[in-house]
């Protein structure tokens, strides 16, 4: 377990300028973190290359974005070599997949998942060689777009590796949204089979790719250093933050999230490198509701004190981002009003047992569940329409912060992980949102 390690100045801006490079390593999507960072990185007039994790076709091959899909992306220029990491689609000994293996089981039976560990290690390590190959491949092509001198940042945002088996969604469903009857427990579920192989599926996506990227490039990395210029790796992380409670602030978490373990892999590895002199940290980020975090409830609840950190740290109240939010609320609801809700919900006992920063990641608890599903329904029901609430303000006001503020640290960092939390989130908004 690291040490609790928050950002708490603002970095000095750094050195980069049109002769350095962003290069992203896996695919760029709407309302993404890494978007923060492609914007920090255009306002330096730095290039930045993209790249994809692929698409699968009818056969679940994976294959290239074709011409047309390239275009509607309208990334330049893009690495066109796929990225997708994980086991889940490929083949085993009788030619079936780990996918055709979970599909015979009934939701009722999702307890009962008997898996050979033994072939699945085997597994394993054929998709790990071949997620090498192909990053192999991408930095070959890679070559060919990187401009012959000037820093460079590797921007990477693998997350995720939910086995695509039907049974997995409906049971992780119960996980992340269940209450009551519907409720069931993170705790009971990562020691049963199929828990244990998404979490080895998380490890794979979200962390060994980071470890591969890093191994593969020090070619690169090396040819850059003897001309005097940097190679930094990013890394998106999740391990709680610091949110305003009363007038201090306080590190709390989400919960249930059973990729936290993959996340602190994520943390060693950054770690193991970092000891080796090389720039590679992994930036813990604050909650931000996007497209894939929206399967998690009341992930943004945590969102809402960001309000009031930005006016402790500066933020006018007259900012057209307090006016923008006012305007999403229901007549006679104030942003003050939703300030008050949250913090009653950020001091209960409920909430509290989240701040224990040593027993991260925390597991979900009954009460818990019911509470953080009646914040979230209570504060979704002061806003004029449901899919029109403020955390999409807010959402972008953190993720345009750690992107800039991973950027402008990252080739100088002093350490490999940090925690982005309100705190610098405001200062920097307070700084630079005109």
């Amino acid at each position: 377990m690291p040490t609790f390690n928050p950002i708490r100045q603002l970095p000095n801006i750094p050195h980069l300028s049109s002769k350095d490079t962003l290069v992203i390593f896996g695919e760029v999507f709407q309302r993404g973190y890494v978007n923060g960072m492609i914007e920090e990185a255009e306002r330096l007039g730095m290039k930045v290359i993209y790249s994809t994790v692929g698409r699968r076709d009818s056969n679940n091959d994976l294959q290239k974005l074709s011409t047309l899909e390239l275009a509607e992306k309208n990334q330049n220029p893009l690495i066109n070599v796929p990225l997708e990491a994980g086991f889940d689609l490929l083949p085993w000994k009788d030619g079936t997949t780990l996918v055709d293996k979970l599909s015979p089981y009934k939701m009722s039976q999702w307890q009962e998942i008997a898996i050979d560990w033994v072939e699945l290690d085997q597994i394993m390590k054929q998709a790990h060689e071949d997620f090498v190959k192909r990053t192999k491949n991408f930095l070959t092509e890679l070559e060919k777009e990187l401009p012959p001198e000037g820093h460079i940042i590797f921007a990477h945002t693998m997350a995720g590796g939910i086995p695509r088996a039907k049974i997995v969604m409906p049971t992780m469903n119960r996980i992340f949204k269940g209450s009551g009857e519907r409720y069931q427990s993170s705790e009971e579920f990562i020691n049963t089979s199929l828990g244990q192989l998404c979490l080895k599926s998380f490890d794979e996506v979200t962390a060994n790719t980071f470890d591969i990227l890093i191994e593969q490039t020090k070619n690169l990395r090396t040819s850059r250093m003897t001309k005097g210029f940097k190679v930094g790796y990013t890394a998106f992380g999740y391990h709680g933050c610091d949110a305003l409670v009363g007038s201090n602030y306080v590190w709390q978490s989400y919960a249930p999230y059973l990729q936290g373990w993959a996340k602190i892999k994520l943390e060693q590895i950054a770690a193991t490198h970092f000891k080796n002199n090389i720039y590679a940290a992994v930036y813990n980020a604050p909650e931000i509701l996007t497209n894939s975090s929206s399967v998690f409830l009341g992930v943004e609840v945590c969102l809402y004190p960001l309000l009031s950190a930005l006016k402790k740290e500066g933020l006018s109240p007259k900012h057209t981002l307090f006016q923008d939010c006012q305007k999403k609320l229901k007549p006679g609801v104030s942003l003050e009003e939703i300030e008050a809700y949250v913090q009653d919900y950020l001091n209960s006992d409920t909430t509290q047992a989240l701040t224990n920063f040593e027993t991260w990641p925390h597991h979900n608890q009954p009460l818990q569940m019911e509470k953080m599903k009646a914040a979230s329904q209570q504060l979704i029901d002061m806003h004029l329409d449901a899919k029109d609430l403020i955390t999409a303000n807010l959402s972008e006001v953190v993720f345009k912060a750690c992107g800039a503020l991973m950027v402008q640290d990252i080739t100088d960092t002093e350490a490999p992980v940090w925690w982005v939390g309100h705190d610098i989130v405001a200062k920097w908004a307070a700084k630079n949102l005109t």
